[in-house]
């Protein structure tokens, strides 16, 4: 089996760039995924500060 040599560094430069975009796709997904989480707290907080509050002004 004869191995082929990269002598200009091709092979590792798309290496390179495929765990750059990785990379970037998993900080995106983040970001937007502790945004929606950030959204759905707070509106349970509200709605639970709400229910509370109507439980509290019927006693």
């Amino acid at each position: 089996m004869k191995i082929k040599l990269d002598s200009k560094g091709q092979v590792s430069a798309e290496l390179i760039l495929i765990l750059s975009i990785m990379s970037m796709i998993v900080l995106i997904t983040a970001y937007y995924t502790t945004n929606t989480l950030h959204e759905i707290t707070n509106q349970t907080k509200e709605v639970i500060i709400t229910g509370r509050d109507n439980i509290l002004n019927k006693l």
